[in-house]
């Protein structure tokens, strides 16, 4: 069941992020987030401020502290880019802080829980490929504590939030609703993924190729979003993607 989307093709990044060896990551000190006037799209220091944000919650986030940075840069640059906001303004990510799913560089969560993750639990989430595996990470940790299943992931708690990604994939599956035609490649591709994410998985692929105005399902439309996933981490969309 470790397995995630479309294994192949991924464009993972080789730096591979390390848990700490307590597994207690470092508390997230809330960032000011200053500027006004705009500076290549950015306003004046936003970008230092982000950046240094970013470095600040990349022990709890599990990744090297480049590429928190770049993650961090890469969302909010997607998101404003989406909403054709003029300017990258101190208030826009502030509201982009509290819309990221905790465990992202940018959420305004991440940093305020500590974990400790069993030996086994640790193991398992290698298995994980490496452009979904902090993903994984990240909901498994905040699945315990919105159920209140203590600080200690075990394999038994991972699996709780694989049942409840299970539920949410069969109810996308079975929903009435026009779909987007998919190549036979990437279809096949599609069928590859395990049961419990493909409902997601569909979500994200057909809402992220609706926003670039695609009308079919490719082989290089999956890549487009697994590579959209590894530069920004945005996997919570509102619309579409995992939750």
């Amino acid at each position: 069941m470790e397995k995630c989307p479309f294994p192949h093709d991924s464009g993972a990044p080789s730096e591979k992020g390390k848990h700490p060896e307590d597994g207690s990551p470092k508390t997230a000190a809330a960032c000011p987030f200053p500027g006004s006037a705009s500076q290549e799209g950015w306003s004046t220091g936003l970008e230092q401020a982000v950046e240094q944000h970013a470095r600040h919650v990349a022990p709890a986030t599990g990744l090297p502290e480049e590429r928190a940075v770049r993650m961090a840069r890469a969302a909010i640059e997607e998101r404003a880019g989406k909403s054709q906001a003029p300017e990258i303004t101190a208030a826009f990510v502030r509201q982009l802080e509290k819309k990221m799913g905790y465990g992202h560089p940018l959420s305004e969560k991440t940093g305020t829980l500590q974990f400790v993750w069993t030996d086994e639990a640790r193991k398992r989430l290698e298995n994980v490929p490496e452009f979904c595996r902090e993903l994984t990470r990240w909901r498994v940790e905040w699945t315990a504590s919105k159920l209140n299943l203590g600080n200690t992931i075990t394999p038994e708690i991972m699996e709780k939030k694989y049942e409840m990604w299970g539920k949410v994939s069969k109810n996308i599956e079975t929903r009435s609703e026009d779909r987007l035609p998919w190549t036979d490649e990437a279809r096949a591709r599609f069928e590859r993924i395990p049961e419990f994410v493909r409902g997601q998985v569909l979500d994200a692929v057909e809402g992220n190729a609706r926003s670039w105005g695609l009308n079919e399902i490719d082989s290089s439309t999956i890549d487009r979003v697994i590579r959209k996933w590894v530069e920004t981490g945005d996997f919570h969309e509102g619309m579409f993607g995992f939750k």
